[in-house]
């Protein structure tokens, strides 16, 4: 529609509302929708990686920081060893029946057929056309899951799968052409993504990449396991940074902006309440409430700082303060020296949010605690799981624990020739499987724990100059 106007200043006034509406339309438009809410129920459903639960328990582990009053609930539904074909015979009974109303998947690496890989089966004509397949049924059942996702109305989450490593020089077999096949894999999942309208997080580009800087400087070095396969806890702290980078780019834990007055601070403030604001000889003295607290890095991660900005993206818990006159300035909280800073710091703000001396930090890290055992209970459920997916499916039925014990002990020496790995999860299994009841009654629990310890407090502030 062609608008005439006469009057220049009509004109520009006309112009300005159409552009500020554009751009509010276009700002409104680009922002992501949350992620999770307050009840909801999410299975991640994968491989080893996902059975592993490490990634997705950091992810948990965010939101029970970031979001402390919307409570949710994680289902590790990964299976060492799974395929696409294996997530559709267990939808029933290990997925749906957690009555999820989200789900994350990530399948794949197993589904390339890796063994197809060694070195002497390359350039073979009949095992490029078994490559081929594999990937062909590949496409085809995370298409059957991805329609009985939608058939149950659940919001779903694509997880594209992470690499593998046949760059870096190890002793251990190189399956090349893996890491292609899983790229490949990748690429269907995002067409699917597209195709049924769901949110996607590449986790092989950004492991890639990293992977590839890595061995730029020692070509020795993964991000992987030795195996080339599992991430080790870099690897992990590496996937729940992109996920959550993707999908709930949320930075500040709390933005706390001490002025000359209240209400211009409870103004620049944000995620937090600001109240007893004072200013005596030099000296800033206020009460803090943050609404959320900050995010605890393991040791385990830490190298991984230097990989990935989680720190700037995800984890600022600033405080900027106007202080009076230069030098040093000592930050108490609680009556805990937690730091000494110079003015300018001050001013331009500092980052609190790595800061273990102060009180919100150690309550996070009782938090992560807590939630780090549910992580250990829920991998017991899932050895649990593998072996009578794998090894008890054929099994006669109503068998008592010693029964069990007795078919086990005969089929790790019939099938897998006493191996140490299969015998260490086969008792494993004869130890969890009468405690099954008791260990989700303590998943529950611990997740009560989460919602009670993750309730930030209400924290005095000093800051005092240096004499």
């Amino acid at each position: 529609m062609l608008i005439k106007c006469h009057n220049f200043k009509t004109c520009a006034t006309i112009l300005i509302g159409a552009i500020s509406l554009f751009y509010s339309s276009y700002s409104f438009a680009q922002q992501k929708p949350k992620l999770f809410h307050d009840g909801d129920r999410i299975c991640f459903v994968g491989n080893s990686i996902t059975h592993n639960g490490e990634f997705h328990n950091l992810i948990s582990l965010f939101y029970a920081t970031r979001f402390p009053n919307e409570r949710l609930t994680f289902f590790n539904c990964g299976i060492s060893g799974d395929r696409a074909s294996g997530v559709l015979g267990r939808m029933d009974d290990d997925i749906l029946s957690h009555r999820p109303n989200k789900v994350a998947l990530m399948i794949g690496m197993n589904d390339v057929n890796r063994s197809l890989y060694t070195e002497k089966n390359r350039n073979n004509p009949q095992v490029e056309k078994a490559k081929s397949d594999a990937l062909n049924l590949y496409r085809e059942k995370t298409e059957e899951i991805l329609k009985i996702f939608k058939k149950n109305n659940l919001d779903i989450i694509i997880q594209k799968p992470t690499i593998y490593d046949q760059s870096a020089k190890t002793t251990t077999e190189n399956l090349y052409g893996v890491n292609d096949a899983l790229h490949i894999a990748g690429d269907h999942m995002a067409l699917m993504s597209k195709k049924y309208n769901t949110r996607l997080v590449d986790y092989w580009t950004i492991m890639n990449r990293i992977n590839n800087e890595l061995q730029a400087k020692d070509s020795t070095a993964t991000i992987t396991s030795l195996d080339r396969v599992h991430p080790g806890s870099p690897g992990h702290f590496v996937m729940a940074y992109q996920f959550l980078s993707t999908l709930e780019p949320n930075k500040y834990v709390a933005k706390i902006v001490i002025g000359k007055n209240l209400n211009k601070s409870k103004a620049q403030s944000i995620n937090c309440s600001i109240t007893d604001l004072k200013h005596d000889n030099g000296q800033l003295t206020f009460r803090c409430l943050e609404y959320s607290l900050p995010f605890p890095v393991t040791d385990a991660a830490q190298s991984t700082l230097a990989w990935v900005p989680f720190i700037n993206d995800l984890d600022q818990e600033l405080l900027k303060a106007d202080v009076s006159g230069n030098g040093k300035f000592e930050l108490l909280i609680d009556g805990i020296t937690v730091g000494l800073y110079t003015a300018d710091e001050l001013r331009n703000g500092i980052n609190l949010s790595q800061n273990q001396k102060t009180p919100q930090y150690q309550q996070a890290l009782k938090v992560m605690g807590i939630v780090q055992r549910i992580r250990t209970a829920q991998v017991r459920l899932r050895y649990n799981k593998l072996v009578e997916i794998n090894d008890l499916k054929d099994a006669p039925a109503n068998m008592s624990i010693d029964q069990i014990d007795a078919y086990l002990k005969k089929r790790l020496e019939e099938k897998f020739k006493g191996s140490d790995y299969h015998q260490k999860y086969f008792n494993n299994y004869v130890k969890d499987k009468p405690q099954q009841a008791a260990i989700e009654q303590e998943i529950e629990n611990l997740q009560d724990s989460v919602y009670t310890e993750n309730h930030p407090k209400e924290h005095s502030y000093l800051i005092k100059p240096v004499k």
